[in-house]
């Protein structure tokens, strides 16, 4: 993995190649809002040595100490290469730079690769909900703490609104 560079993006062409990147993967996620996806307060890159996209993931939009990530995609030539932690590890260095103290992501029941992705970084596995989506889907939500003064449990608690805990 040493010829691939984990980069910050604002740049309106890579942000598209990299919406591109999303919105061909091969699972049954609903379609991306690209700009949504622009408004995101960071978009990390993986680019091989010549500059070529091969994934991409982000700090979604938000506001203040709370952070939550998203849209991790790698090009399927490329998996298994350990970039999908690569992109984890860059979004938490970006989140501390950015002041953030507590980053989570959800992750449907059936995507053990993205949770496992989210373990190994030092995630904690929090809850399973029903999506609200109305799919039927379980989602876990998962957390990880940047500073150690954070109420995880009540930040949580917070986000998660009147979504209903799955059994």
């Amino acid at each position: 993995m040493s010829d691939i560079q984990f980069v910050i993006s604002e740049q309106p062409e890579e942000l598209a190649l990299a919406a591109q990147l999303i919105d061909g993967r091969d699972d049954n996620a609903h379609p991306l809002d690209h700009q949504v996806f622009f408004d995101s307060r960071a978009v990390i890159l993986a680019k091989t040595l010549e500059g070529e996209i091969v994934g991409c993931a982000a700090i979604k939009a938000g506001k203040g100490t709370v952070g939550e990530l998203g849209y991790l995609v790698v090009s399927s030539d490329y998996r298994r290469q350990g970039i999908a932690q690569g992109l984890t590890q860059k979004r938490i260095e970006v989140a501390k730079a950015l002041g953030i103290s507590i980053l989570y992501a959800t992750i449907r029941a059936e995507n053990t690769s993205s949770q496992a992705n989210l373990l190994k970084a030092g995630f904690q596995f929090w809850r399973d909900y029903l999506s609200i989506r109305g799919t039927g889907n379980t989602v876990g939500w998962y957390y990880l703490a940047l500073s150690t003064n954070v109420d995880a449990e009540a930040i949580m608690l917070s986000l998660v609104g009147d979504r209903i805990q799955a059994v």
